[in-house]
């Protein structure tokens, strides 16, 4: 009995029901069912039957075929919301541990996998008590039945008393409900453990919950081993005519059903199973009629190194006849690096034969000897990794040590000697092209960053593991339903979206949902460190130096460099060993799961399961723990994926084949070693650069000199790069020259498909697609050979001229299309013999397809009947610029439309043409004007230089990007002689020109897309830029209680010092609890605050939401036996690349868009019955189906641009963002001044009075809008981004201001509204400002005049009366003179001793009544809102305004700059052309 509590009570546990909840632990406790329960378990039985009989009877739903086979989204359908990293638990789990869950629950798994079971369940009960939200979010039904398989593998006997706990603890404490797989482990389990009536009773149960027996059979955890035992159980209740009879019939009609479908797929049932890894095959399904010895292998001079040699031995399954098919190919997934590992142990075995030399590379004895040591170290380790788990000692080894022991010490030495050996060939484990070139600037020695090697490692082994966790998981059933699924495909039916869409559901729902493990990155870190420093001990090379005998040397080194001024681990090869490289290396170590399959993929059901038959990877090419799969994954369980992966499967189902005269030219210059073609020479012949003689002193002459040797050295290594990629390319071609194949396909985040064999498919060079043919053939007929010959002088570059002209070319050249049939490759010019001449094909711009052409043409001309010829020749149809055809149609501009052929014409336009003569037009111009530049270029233009820029400038090409292909184009450029035409030294600053003007000229001729493309640029930079109001609320409060605890706490911390005291840590917590438990998770959410966080997000027209994945990547620190490692630290929640977000939308909107054309395209040229291919805009089918897919092409485009795309974007933006905020920049125009004592205007700030609340808030807010701005490196633009704008001559103009202003009626004066007249307001907050100003200076002399006279009135008055009450009069001459008013009244005597004060008191009354009524005389008071603030971003015109006046002096205020949220909201769209969509329907050069 486990020692965790799972002691449940007996009302609280649940199975069945309560009476069968007593049979099963009945029956678990004594292995079988008592006699009193009989009739219990009858009723169950009887019950069961007549469920699942009801459950067959009722209605299947049905489906409206119209909506669910529409492969277009409805606008009104929701979009697929984002995660908020905020409110995302598992991130907010991440940001508080350290780690994701999945991570700690792969803890629980190695658990599993050592057979510590025990210890998984404490440590998932653990998990769920410390994080019951983020478990419930995350955890699946999954994970709990991997520990219920893990109870009835535990040694050294099953817990089968604690698995039944388990299934009552997960549904009732954990509220998990059982699936399929769960009642397959348990049933699985029970009848192992000879307790068959416990499994009757859970089959009854699984049926109550609606579960069925075929979903059971379909369970990975279910072995074709254990479902025999199933079988012969239901066979023995049967025989025995015991209780439960009906349903151990039922069970044995659902295992006779699957076994009659396998059968009537594969044809066979008995023989298959004697084959191991494959029970069936797939060949009658395929179609596949393989014919071993149809072509005899041929030799080939390949290059004997480590990718080459791996690849070789990979291939060799291909030539053997024992298999063919799906076992073939099971076997070849399966084998990845059994094959490698049993190489090196034949290798090492027969080190002594004197054949082995012959017919094995140095490169690879050599890494065969590093085998035995390295994998005794590896032994060593684990066996060290197993005492620690065991006693729990060492607890930095516990932490790797679960993970390393769960594969085989040789298999782990093997992947550790190739993928080293991969990565250190050509040192293209290096970061970036840039880094390279850096290191080879500073003389480094080479290699591969110890970063990159150790995370590349650690991911093929993890990878290796969950291979061979996953082969241990199936059954024949599995395989037969994949098969069942795979025949649908092929027929075509699986293309019916509504047949698809059900099977997608069946699907999900049968599928088993296997938990693989996920290693934390310190893990990943570590083990990949340990394995790296075990390769750098036990690998040696034998080296020789002069005069010293033989001696063993490392064969790689690590050291520390310095790059850009960061230091960095290198792991480099020996000098030994890079000469063995250098002989002929390779930078791919390919493997048989790289390679193109030999039977149809697996269609994709959901986001991770097709492709390849063995091995579950994601649809899309996206990082491990991205927001992208997560994304994906929930688009895939709502559906959302079944028109993008049905487009995968179209193309993913065309079979293929190697066109065999094209190959064997290919083969004569491969072993002749000649440059022909693309296909590199043997050797580099370029001479490499003299230094100068005045290298020394010229500094001109030293510079160049270091230009032309980087570019020789570039050369060489790009020659020989490419000589290998191409040796990889005419292997593979000829290892399946007696098979089909298929490539997988899967796509990139915006829905772009792409094979997933990377090294030979048909997106591929001019030579693999001239290698490549349909495996179908079709009759040609007339329309065929006039598609023949129209793609034949296309691939010639006469693309441009009518379809009759490019007839014309073919037939004017016949003869020589007839002799390059006959013989590509003549002798004499292969030998290079003198006079020799040029074969004509070779001129061609695509050769290699143009010879295969060639070779179709000749061959259907001599058969009797060139329309019956049976042809295999793709034939492609390519779109102009497609880019700029999907915003020409956008935006109906008739224009553009015309310039990129969307509009009906006569004759192809040239829209690189056109460019051409614009650019040619402004270097002209300049010319005249003497620039340089133009002077240097003028008459040397062509349309290759400007092509690949105009090309990519609607994919978001920067000025600097088109910089550097213009270079390249540049330094093509020769003269008659082979000379450089362009001095090296110049081309920087020509190619930089001349991108100015290339970007010129489609402003010019492409306007409208030009401001479809700002559009999409600005509402990119304000998505990027923003947040949630929610997000903003409480960021501004979280800051405002940390100001207020902060605050707090410094006050106790005074009061204690005052009373020498000090505070303990519960009252400093009580004062500040932020600074308590998750404190971290807080300061990592407050400095994300600062941080802009949204990425831009849209729905393509086929439903698939579209993450742009840019982000500044968070960097984490591990410390290793290595070196301390930087790396990536995907989990953590990382700030937006807002400018990258905003560059790459334009091109990631319109790349989806020319996705969704193409999958729309080969879905219904799949129904249509064509066999399609497409290189994205480029179009492929049979000859004689052209027609047919030119009109799908047609039709499917104008019906998607017949949605209103762009409003649709628009509007999900209004509403994805209807939330957010956004920061802005706004200019107040503050106009309050004062005069001077010498009348000069005085300017000063007015503010209005805030609450201390209001004015914090405000203050927190425009703080948190100027870190965003800054964040996203926006310039402040017009004003410079000074605090404020300082009035520039205000000085000279004060005079003339206040001159001009004038005071005005502040009681009924009407404000001007700023945005209907912003000078008029502005003038006019000037007038109210100044009368305001001059009133107060009024009210202030009057009072104070007022003040005056009253003091000196009773003053005088005083005086007077004390000398009138003296006894002697006063003179006259000392007499006090009193005022009229005065005067009279003390002699009227109104005015006596007596009665002064109160005479004083009504003189003071009479002088407040008049500084009282100074208020209505001269207003001062303006209650309405003055207000002027102009934002920066959408009123950038009235600022420029605003500036100039003020500078002018026609203003007296001036501009103080804030920052504020404000609402997110988006401009108008451009206004579109009139340009009618429905002319593509009619457009001949649409695509051609």
């Amino acid at each position: 009995m486990s020692q965790l509590a799972f002691k449940v009570s007996q009302s609280s546990v649940r199975l069945l029901r309560p009476s069968a909840r007593i049979v099963t632990r009945a029956a678990v406790g004594s292995g079988r069912l008592q006699n009193g329960s009989l009739q219990t378990t009858r009723f169950l039985s009887q019950h069961a039957k007549l469920q699942s009989l009801q459950l067959a009877e009722a209605p299947k739903p049905e489906f409206n075929y119209y909506e669910e086979n529409m492969l277009l989204v409805s606008p009104s359908n929701s979009f697929l919301p984002l995660n908020d990293y905020r409110k995302d638990t598992e991130q907010l789990h991440y940001m508080h541990t350290g780690k994701t869950v999945t991570e700690q629950l792969s803890v629980m798994q190695s658990c599993l996998f050592n057979g510590n079971t025990e210890q998984a369940q404490r440590i998932l009960v653990g998990m769920y008590q410390l994080y019951p939200q983020a478990m419930q979010e995350v955890v699946d039904v999954a994970i709990h039945n991997e520990i219920l398989s893990g109870l009835f593998r535990a040694k050294p006997r099953p817990l089968v008393s604690e698995a039944l706990q388990w299934y009552d603890v997960m549904e009732n404490q954990y509220a998990i409900e059982p699936n399929s797989n769960t009642f397959a482990v348990l049933i699985g389990g029970f009848v192992n453990n000879g307790m068959q009536n416990v499994a009757l009773a859970l089959m009854q149960e699984m049926l109550r919950n609606g579960y069925t027996i075929h979903g059971m059979l379909l369970s990975s955890y279910l072995s074709d081993e254990d479902i025999r035992k199933i079988e012969n159980m239901a066979k023995d209740v049967v025989n025995k005519g015991e209780d439960n009879v009906e349903l151990a019939s039922m069970l044995l009609g659902e295992v006779k059903s699957a076994e009659d479908n396998i059968s009537a797929i594969t044809g066979d049932s008995a023989e298959q199973e004697s084959v191991e890894h494959a029970p069936v095959t797939l060949d009658e399904l395929a179609g596949i009629s393989n014919k071993p010895g149809a072509y005899e292998r041929q030799q080939l001079n390949s290059t004997n190194v480590a990718g080459i040699m791996q690849l070789k031995s990979t291939l060799e399954s291909l030539y053997l006849n024992e298999l063919h098919g799906y076992n073939l190919q099971v076997r070849l997934e399966n084998d990845t690096y059994d094959a490698a590992l049993a190489r090196y142990r034949e290798i090492n075995e027969k080190r002594n034969d004197p054949l082995l030399s012959a017919n094995t590379s140095a490169l690879r004895r050599l890494s065969a000897s590093w085998l035995p040591k390295l994998e005794s170290m590896i032994e060593e380790e684990q066996q060290r990794c197993q005492v620690a788990m065991e006693g729990h000692s060492d607890k930095d080894r516990l932490k790797y040590g679960r993970y390393f022991v769960q594969l085989d010490a040789s298999k782990m030495a093997t992947v550790t000697i190739l993928e080293t050996l991969r990565l250190n060939a050509t040192s293209n484990g290096l970061h970036s092209q840039s880094e390279r070139q850096n290191l080879l600037n500073q003389k480094a020695s080479g290699g591969v960053f110890a970063s990159t090697l150790v995370t590349k490692l650690s991911k093929a082994i993890h990878n290796e593991i969950r291979f061979e966790q996953m082969k241990k998981r199936t059954n024949r059933h599995v395989f037969g339903h994949r098969l069942s699924l795979a025949r649908l495909a092929t027929s075509g039916k699986l293309f019916n979206m509504a047949v698809r869409r059900a099977k997608m559901r069946e699907h999900r729902e049968h599928s088993a949902d296997l938990f693989l493990d996920e290693w934390g990155l310190d893990t990943r870190i570590r083990i990949g460190s340990l394995l790296v420093s075990m390769l750098l001990e036990s690998a040696r090379i034998p080296e020789r130096r002069d005069g010293e005998a033989e001696h063993m040397v490392p064969a790689f080194h690590h050291k520390l460099e310095f790059l850009n001024g960061r230091r960095h681990g290198l792991v480099y090869p020996s000098s030994t060993l890079r000469e063995l490289f250098k002989s002929d290396s390779s930078s791919h170590a390919v493997t048989a799961r790289h390679l193109p399959m030999l039977v149809p993929p697996r269609p994709w059901m959901t986001y991770n399961s097709g492709g390849y038959l063995t091995r579950d990877e994601p649809c899309m090419r996206i990082n491990d723990g991205s927001e992208q799969l997560r994304l994906l994954k929930h688009a895939s369980n709502e559906d959302r994926l079944s028109t993008v992966l049905a487009g995968l499967d179209a193309l993913g189902m065309t079979r293929w084949a190697i066109n065999r005269p094209v190959f064997e030219a290919i083969r004569k210059v491969w072993n002749a070693g000649r440059e022909i073609a693309e296909i590199p020479a043997s050797t580099y012949n370029e001479p490499e650069p003299v230094k100068p003689a005045d290298y020394d002193e010229n500094p001109k002459a030293r510079i160049k000199h270091h230009l032309e040797t980087r570019e020789w050295m570039n050369g060489r290594a790009n020659q020989h790069s490419q000589r290998c990629d191409c040796n990889y390319k005419i292997e593979i071609a000829q290892a399946f020259m007696n098979h089909p194949m298929y490539f997988p396909h899967n796509m990139d985040f915006r829905g772009r498909a792409y094979p997933i064999p990377p090294h030979f498919n048909h997106l591929g060079n001019d030579m693999c697609r001239g290698l490549l043919t349909f495996h179908e053939g079709r009759p040609l007929t007339e329309r065929g050979m006039h598609w023949l010959k129209i793609h034949l002088a296309n691939l010639f570059g006469k693309d441009k001229m009518s379809h009759d002209e490019r007839i014309a070319f073919v037939e004017e050249n016949k003869a020589k299309i007839m002799a390059a049939a006959d013989d590509p490759i003549p002798a004499a010019f292969l030998n290079d013999e003198p006079g020799a001449v040029r074969p004509w094909w070779l001129d061609a711009d695509s050769p290699w397809q143009a010879l295969a052409a060639c070779i179709e043409y000749t061959d259907a001309v001599r058969s009797p009947d060139p329309a019956a010829y049976i042809s295999h020749l793709h034939i492609h149809q390519d779109g102009t610029c497609n880019g700029l055809q999907h915003y020409a149609a956008m935006g109906r501009d008739s224009k553009g439309a015309h310039e990129v052929n969307l509009a009906t014409s006569d004759r192809p336009q040239d829209v690189y043409s056109g460019i051409l003569r614009v650019a040619e037009r402004y270097v002209n111009e300049d010319a005249e004007l003497g620039v340089e530049e133009a002077l240097q270029l003028k008459n040397r233009l062509t349309r290759k230089i400007v092509k690949q820029t105009v090309m990519t400038n609607v994919y978001g090409v920067t000025l600097m990007g088109a910089k550097e292909q213009i270079i390249a184009r540049l330094r093509e450029v020769k003269d008659e002689n082979g000379a450089h035409v362009f001095d090296i030294m110049n081309l920087s600053k020509l190619a930089l020109y001349l991108a100015k003007k290339i970007f010129a000229s489609l402003g010019e001729m492409f306007t409208q897309a030009q401001e479809t493309q700002n559009w999409l640029n600005e509402s990119a930079r304000r998505i990027s830029s923003s947040m949630t109001r929610a997000a903003l609320a409480d960021t501004i409060k979280m800051a405002a209680d940390a100001r207020k605890s902060s605050a707090r706490l410094r006050t106790a911390v005074k009061q204690a010092k005052a009373a020498g005291e000090t505070l303990d840590c519960d009252e400093v917590l009580e004062l500040w609890p932020d600074l308590g438990p998750g404190a971290m998770r807080r300061k990592r959410l407050d400095t994300l605050a600062d941080k802009p966080m949204t990425p831009v997000a849209w729905t393509t027209p086929l439903g698939m939401t579209v993450l742009q994945p840019y982000r500044k990547m968070v960097t984490r620190r591990v410390a290793t036996n290595l070196q301390n490692i930087n790396v990536h630290d995907v989990n953590m929640p990382a700030q937006i690349n807002s400018q990258k977000q905003k560059t790459a939308f334009p091109p990631n909107f319109v790349h989806s868009l020319d996705a969704s054309h193409m999958v729309l395209s080969a879905i219904e040229c799949k129904v249509a019955g064509l066999v399609f291919a497409s290189v994205h805009d480029s179009y492929w089918t049979h000859a004689c189906d052209v027609d047919k897919m030119n009109s799908i092409l047609r039709e499917q485009f104008v019906k998607m641009h017949k949605q209103p795309i762009m409003a649709n974007v628009k509007a999900e933006f209004e509403q994805r963002y209807s939330d957010h905020m956004v920061p802005i920049v706004v200019w107040d125009y503050v106009n309050s001044f004062s005069f001077e004592k010498n009348g000069e205007l005085k300017g000063s700030q007015k503010r209005l009075s805030k609450s201390g609340h209001e004015k914090q808030a405000e203050q927190i807010e425009a703080d948190l809008a100027r870190k965003h701005i800054e964040s996203c490196d926006e310039t402040e633009g017009v004003l410079g981004g000074t605090d404020d704008l300082v009035q520039m001559q205000i000085e000279v103009n004060d005079q003339k201001l206040a001159e001009s202003m004038e005071v005005v009626d502040l009681t009924s004066i009407e404000l001007i509204d700023p945005a209907q007249d912003l000078f008029g307001a502005a003038r006019q907050a000037d007038l109210i400002a100044y009368t305001q100003s001059v009133n107060g200076n009024r009210i202030k002399d009057e009072r104070r005049a007022l003040m005056k006279t009253y003091r000196e009135r009773v003053s005088q008055l005083r005086k007077y009366m004390t000398q009138m009450a003296k006894k002697t009069a006063p003179s006259e001459e000392d007499k006090i003179k009193l005022c009229a008013a005065e005067q009279a009244a003390v002699d009227s005597k109104q005015v006596t001793q007596g009665t002064l004060v109160k005479y004083i008191e009504n003189l003071k009354a009479e002088r407040d009544t008049l500084i009282d009524g100074l208020d209505a005389k001269y207003p001062v008071k303006f209650d309405r809102s003055l207000a002027i603030s102009i934002s920066q971003r959408d009123d950038k015109e009235q600022l420029e305004q605003l500036e100039t006046l003020i500078k002018q002096g026609k203003l007296a205020g001036r501009l103080v700059k804030g920052h504020k949220f404000t609402e997110l909201t988006f401009d108008d769209l451009p206004a579109q052309g009139d340009f009618d969509i429905n002319q593509v329907l009619r457009s001949p050069y649409f695509f051609s």
